[in-house]
């Protein structure tokens, strides 16, 4: 009967996704293993009650903004405080990202628009620090918007609302943490064939069965994102289902010699690849031969449980460490070969070093930065997914040499560029960046006429439209933007310096009110501010 129940929801959805819990009555097991694991656990409401959050540490002053912040306890969830100053300010935090295994962040909602809460909690050292991306800010930051693509690999579902940026339904996600579907693909024909009782038409994805590619594939659209991943024309992170390649999807960027280069959070996949066990394995040795995605071992039985996947291939008498220290390790073989690590790109933060050491590294290395990029499958991408990735990496770099090549490979496209708002908003970037205002206009209006979603071309296709004196027109582009996502800075600060230049004193401070509703403590807004007639 419950069976039945089940299939008449699906049913009634035709092909949409089932969610976890219709594997429920076939699979109880797996269901009540699998919930248990991290992967299960990546996002949530606050509030959840397998909670790891202490507070007992949850107060601490940033260094380099002055920021006092404070984490809250309350029944129903977390409240934070930040002060500086005089500014003194709360926002509860609504959903939790992250397992808690190393930590999590938080999110919060502002009129359905979704938001990076600036702290996060660090379970090694059990205490609160700032987010990561946000140790370098020197002020309050309430205003980085968490995009679909962001959220895709911590929940299943997710509910954006379109032509937006970063606005949800009332729950952004139909599930927390990573579902069923995510590796399974989805259920709902397979329900109906297993009520049918179709044995032989299982329509359901086992990753296991799959060619090499399209296997790793499953694991890789979360574990894998390069120095950059860049979604293919068309494409998306989103539209990639288990049993396709990830590479006609989005393809990933790396750097030569990603085994020397430093660990960061999400490298566990080309460690993997550069690792000695990988090359000597070749294609019967993936994520799977090691991790069950159904459970985790018990803390008390992990270093036995790796033990026993290292000895499959390895015999233990190939050892060559000291009989002694070999005991006195317990002999732990991933605790020496694939140590806990700090990484690069997130501060409190250990993870497992995938490339799997012959001997210990003393530390994380830094990330070199040349202008050579590669895809990490070979034969991935094209000329146009390459100029994305250099001009992606250049940006967080400050690397002229990737800015100039991603120019060269991308201006020459540019006849080819229709249907492709990517390429043609970081097209009109590299022409702003070089001060042609007229190519860049172009670009940019043609990247929001076919995706107005895209915030960032709005925003600069303003700003150019501002230097070209056609303010009025600049205004339009700007609060466009800003009804896609209130939390943008730099627009309200160009409103507002365009409204007090029109005279239009109430609409300037308006914007400014709005402004300071994310970044309370902003020079530029509040500078803004005191320079405005007062209100009449």
């Amino acid at each position: 009967m419950l069976l039945a129940g089940v299939l008449g929801v699906v049913a009634a959805a035709g092909l949409e996704p089932a969610g976890s819990r219709a594997c429920v009555p076939c699979h109880a097991a797996i269901y009540r293993s699998y919930a248990a694991t991290p992967m299960a656990r990546t996002s949530g409401r606050v509030g959840a009650a397998s909670s790891p959050e202490r507070f007992e540490r949850s107060e601490f002053t940033h260094a380099r903004s002055g920021v006092r912040y404070r984490a809250v306890a309350q029944p129903d969830g977390i409240d934070l405080e930040f002060t500086r100053d005089s500014i003194r300010g709360r926002r509860r935090l609504d959903f939790y990202i992250g397992s808690g295994a190393v930590g999590r962040s938080y999110a919060f909602l502002s009129e359905g628009f979704l938001f990076q809460a600036p702290v996060s909690y660090y379970s090694a050292p059990a205490r609160w620090d700032v987010s990561p991306g946000f140790g370098e800010r020197d002020r309050i930051h309430l205003g980085r918007p968490i995009e679909p693509e962001c959220l895709a690999c911590h929940a299943t579902g997710v509910r954006a609302v379109a032509a937006t940026q970063n606005r949800y339904e009332s729950t952004p996600f139909a599930e927390g943490g990573v579902g069923c579907e995510r590796c399974h693909g989805p259920g709902a024909r397979h329900i109906e064939a297993m009520a049918r009782g179709d044995q032989a038409s299982r329509e359901i994805v086992q990753p296991a069965r799959l060619d090499p590619e399209r296997r790793d594939s499953v694991c890789a659209q979360c574990h894998l994102t390069g120095a950059a991943r860049i979604a293919r024309r068309g494409r998306s992170l989103t539209s990639f289902r288990p049993g396709e390649r990830l590479r006609d999807d989005v393809v990933a960027f790396v750097r030569p010699g990603a085994n020397e280069l430093g660990l960061r959070v999400n490298s566990h996949f080309e460690k993997l690849a550069a690792s000695g066990c990988k090359k000597a394995s070749g294609d019967r040795f993936w994520c799977g031969s090691c991790h069950d995605p159904h459970s985790v071992p018990p803390a008390a039985e992990r270093a036995a449980y790796f033990r026993g996947k290292c000895l499959a291939c390895h015999e233990g008498a190939a050892c060559r460490a000291a009989p002694a220290a070999r005991a006195a390790a317990a002999d732990d073989c991933a605790g020496c070969h694939m140590p806990r690590t700090d990484v690069v790109d997130v501060g409190h933060a250990v993870y497992t070093d995938h490339s799997i050491p012959p001997r210990p590294r003393a530390s994380s290395a830094p990330a070199g930065r040349d202008a050579t990029l590669v895809p990490f499958w070979s034969g991935a991408g094209d000329a146009r997914d390459l100029a994305l990735a250099c001009a992606e990496v250049a940006a967080i770099e400050e690397n002229e040499r990737l800015r100039v090549r991603a120019f060269d490979l991308l201006a020459p496209l540019a006849p080819e560029l229709a249907g492709d708002p990517a390429a043609l908003e970081q097209l009109g970037f590299l022409y702003d960046r070089r001060g042609d205002d007229r190519s860049a206009i172009a670009c940019y209006e043609r990247a929001v006429a076919e995706d107005p979603a895209r915030v960032v071309a709005t925003v600069n296709l303003g700003g150019a439209l501002a230097r070209a004196g056609q303010l009025h027109a600049a205004i339009d582009r700007w609060r466009d933007a800003l009804a896609r996502n209130p939390g943008l800075e730099l627009p309200r600060v160009y409103l507002a310096e365009a409204y007090a230049k029109l005279g239009l004193a109430p609409q300037a401070r308006d914007a400014v009110r709005k402004g300071l509703e994310f970044y309370p403590d902003s020079p530029a807004l509040r500078g803004l501010l005191a320079r405005l007639p007062a209100k009449n």
